[in-house]
C-alpha cells in the first residue's frame, strides 16, 4: 500500500467487498469508517461507475473513532442514533491491539521484513480461531443481546413513566422527524458545513453561551502551542 491512508485504497476495498459480498441494490449499504466525514464527500465522483444501480450508501464513524471527531460528528454519523444500525462497534483491527500487545516486545526488535511477517501470522491465526468459533461466539452474542434488550426495555420504561408523556411525545415527534430527513440533511451539510436536525441529540444547558463559556487556557510551552494548533485543526477539518 502507498505511504499513508489514501482515499483509493478505501475506495478499492469498497468496491471489492461489495462484489464479493454480492450486495443486493435494494437492501442498501452502511459504510462505516472511521474517517467516513471526509471520505464520503467526493466518493460517487470517484468511484460511482463502478457502484451497482441504485445503491443507496448510508454513512457511518465507528464508536471507537467517533469519540476523537468533534461533537457535530457524533450526531450525525455515530451508529448509536442511525435506525437499523443495530449496537455495532464498527471496528475489528483495534480489538487486536490489546492481544497482539503481547508480542510487542519480540516485534520491537525485529527486521521489518521479520515483524510484517510475525505480524501476518498473529492476525491470521486470530482470523482462524474467529472463523471456526463463529458458532459458539454468534451464541453468546445473541444472549448477551437478549439480556441488554431486557435491561434497555425496563430502563426505557422507567425513564418513559419519569418524563411524563407529553415531554415523551415531543421528543419522539421529533425523532421521527429528523430521521426521515437525515441522510438528506448530513448530505447537504457535509458539503455546505452547516447544521442538520441531527443535532437536536446535543445536549444544551440554558443560560450557555459562547460569551459566558470558560476562558480557553493560554498553552504555556511550545509543545502545548503545538497541541492547541493540532487541536484547532482537527476540528476545521
Amino acid at each position: 500500500m502507498f505511504k499513508g491512508e489514501q482515499q483509493k485504497n478505501g475506495d478499492f476495498a469498497f468496491i471489492k467487498s461489495l462484489i464479493f459480498t454480492h450486495v443486493d441494490p435494494e437492501q442498501g449499504v452502511l459504510l462505516i469508517y472511521d474517517i467516513v466525514c471526509q471520505y464520503i464527500i467526493y466518493l460517487l465522483e470517484r468511484i460511482g461507475k463502478h457502484l451497482p444501480p441504485g445503491l443507496i450508501i448510508d454513512a457511518a464513524i465507528g464508536l471507537f473513532h467517533v469519540h476523537a471527531h468533534k461533537d457535530q460528528c457524533f450526531f450525525q454519523y455515530a451508529t448509536t442514533f442511525i435506525p437499523g444500525a443495530g449496537v455495532v462497534a464498527g471496528e475489528i483491527l483495534e480489538s487486536l491491539w490489546s492481544t497482539l500487545n503481547s508480542i510487542s516486545p519480540t516485534a520491537r526488535t525485529a527486521t521489518l521484513a521479520h515483524r510484517a511477517e510475525m505480524l501476518d501470522d498473529h492476525t491470521t491465526d486470530s482470523n482462524h480461531k474467529k472463523m471456526i468459533g463463529m458458532v459458539s461466539g454468534l451464541r453468546r452474542s445473541y444472549r448477551r443481546s437478549v439480556d441488554m434488550l431486557d435491561h434497555a426495555q425496563t430502563y426505557y420504561q422507567n425513564l418513559t413513566n419519569e418524563a411524563g408523556r407529553t415531554a415523551v411525545e415531543k421528543w419522539t415527534n421529533d425523532i421521527e422527524r429528523v430521521e426521515s430527513t437525515r441522510k438528506e440533511e448530513i448530505e447537504r451539510a457535509t458539503v455546505n458545513r452547516g447544521v442538520v436536525a441531527m443535532d437536536i441529540y446535543a445536549a444544551k444547558l440554558p443560560g450557555i453561551t459562547p460569551e459566558n463559556q470558560l476562558t480557553p487556557v493560554i498553552p504555556s510551552s511550545p509543545l502545548a502551542s503545538w497541541m492547541e494548533l493540532s487541536l484547532v485543526v482537527e476540528e476545521k477539518q
